[in-house]
C-alpha cells in the first residue's frame, strides 16, 4: 500500500512537471505509458488538466471554493486509487498547493513571461469549450497531450486550438503555424486538422504541417500512416484532395487550392522535435522565415538575387542566430549586419 501511495505522489509530480511545461522526454514517456494503463488514469489525468487549464478561474477562489474542489478531487482519486486522499497527510495540502500555484502560473503566462512563451486561453463556440495555446516568435517546442491521447508538439509562432473533450463523432482542431502530430487511432472518429485553406482528415499517423497565415503555401509531410488532404481556394471552394503516403510532402496554395505532391525524406520535416533545424536543397528565403520564427527576429534580404539561393544543412537549435547564419554562409556568398533583433542579409561585392 506504500509504495502505491508513492507510485500515485510519483505520478502527480510529473503531471504537475507537464502542466508546467518542465517535464522531460524521459519523463513524458512515462507519464504517456501510465495514462493508457487504464481509463481510470486517463480521466484523472483530464481531471487535473482540466483544473490547470481553469486556472484564471482558480485565481479568484476564495478559501471555500478551494475547499469543495479539494473534496471533488479527492473523491476522483480515491476511486483510481483505493486510498483515502483525506486521510493522506501531504494529500490536502499538497493540492491545495497546486490550486492555488496555478493561479500564479496564469498571471505570469498572461504577460508573455516564462522560458517557452507560451499563452494559454479559454475559447467558446456555440456549446463547445476550447483550449487555445498560442506559442510565441522566439519560443520553444511545446508538446501537449490532447484527451484521446494524441500528441501533438508546437513549434515556434503557433496557435492551436481544440476542444476541452472530444464529444462528437469528430476530433477536430485548429492549426495555424507548425505543428508535429501523433494521433490515436481510432477509426470510427477520425481526428480532423482545419488550417486556414485546408483540412487533413487521419485516423491514427504522425505527419508534420507548416501553415503559417501569411505563406503562399502551406506544406504537410507524413511519416507513418495515411492522410487525406482536402485544399480550398481563397473563398473557400474546394478545389482537390489528394491521399498522402508515408515520405511524401504536399504543398497546398492557399490561393488557388492546387496541391503539389513530392517524394521527400519525411524526417527532415520534424527535425526541429528534436531541437534541430536540417533544411535540403531550400531556398534562403525559405530558411530565414524558419530563422525568423525559432530566434524572435526579423531577417531582411537587400536583394531579390538571395532569396533563391540554395543551401543544405543541419544545425543545433541551441545555436546562437550569429553563429547559424555563419555557417549557413560558409561560402562566404553574403554579409549580414545584426541590429538587435533586426538582420540585414546582403550581397557579397564581387
Amino acid at each position: 500500500m506504500k509504495q502505491k501511495m508513492e507510485s500515485n505522489n510519483s505520478i502527480e509530480e510529473l503531471i504537475i512537471r507537464y502542466l508546467q511545461n518542465e517535464i522531460q522526454e524521459d519523463e513524458l514517456r512515462v507519464l504517456d505509458a501510465w495514462i493508457h494503463e487504464s481509463d481510470a488514469n486517463k480521466a484523472h489525468f483530464f481531471e487535473l488538466k482540466g483544473l490547470f487549464d481553469t486556472r484564471k478561474e482558480v485565481a479568484f477562489l476564495n478559501h471555500y471554493s478551494v475547499e469543495r474542489s479539494w473534496e471533488r478531487m479527492a473523491g476522483k482519486l480515491d476511486a483510481i486509487s483505493g486510498v483515502s486522499m483525506k486521510s493522506k497527510v501531504p494529500g490536502k495540502q499538497f493540492w491545495l498547493s497546486f490550486l492555488r500555484y496555478a493561479a500564479i502560473i496564469v498571471i505570469a503566462m498572461g504577460v508573455g513571461v516564462g522560458m517557452n512563451q507560451w499563452i494559454s486561453n479559454r475559447l467558446y463556440a456555440g456549446d463547445t469549450e476550447y483550449n487555445e495555446i498560442v506559442v510565441e516568435k522566439g519560443g520553444r517546442a511545446n508538446t501537449l497531450l490532447l484527451s484521446d491521447g494524441s500528441k501533438i508538439i508546437l513549434n515556434a509562432s503557433t496557435r492551436f486550438k481544440y476542444p476541452t473533450s472530444f464529444n462528437g463523432d469528430e476530433r477536430v482542431v485548429h492549426l495555424e503555424g507548425e505543428a508535429y502530430f501523433e494521433v490515436a487511432k481510432n477509426h470510427s472518429r477520425p481526428f480532423i486538422v482545419k488550417l486556414k485553406n485546408q483540412q487533413i482528415t487521419v485516423l491514427g499517423t504522425s505527419f508534420n504541417i507548416q501553415a503559417f497565415n501569411d505563406d503562399r503555401f502551406s506544406v504537410t509531410t507524413l511519416l507513418s500512416g495515411s492522410i487525406l488532404l482536402e485544399s480550398f481556394d481563397a473563398q473557400g471552394r474546394k478545389m482537390s484532395s489528394m491521399k498522402l503516403k508515408p515520405n511524401q510532402q504536399a504543398r497546398s496554395d492557399n490561393r488557388t487550392g492546387s496541391i503539389f505532391l513530392s517524394e521527400t525524406d519525411a524526417s527532415i520535416s520534424n527535425a526541429w522535435v528534436e531541437g534541430k533545424y536540417r533544411f535540403k536543397d531550400e531556398a534562403l528565403v525559405s530558411i530565414v522565415k524558419r530563422l525568423e520564427n525559432y530566434y524572435g527576429v526579423n531577417i531582411r534580404l537587400s536583394h531579390d538575387s538571395l532569396r533563391n539561393i540554395r543551401y543544405t544543412g543541419t544545425f543545433s537549435l541551441d545555436q546562437g542566430i550569429q553563429e547559424v547564419l555563419d555557417i549557413i554562409n560558409s561560402e562566404k556568398q553574403f554579409t549580414f549586419m545584426k541590429d538587435g533583433k533586426d538582420i540585414l542579409i546582403s550581397a557579397r561585392s564581387k
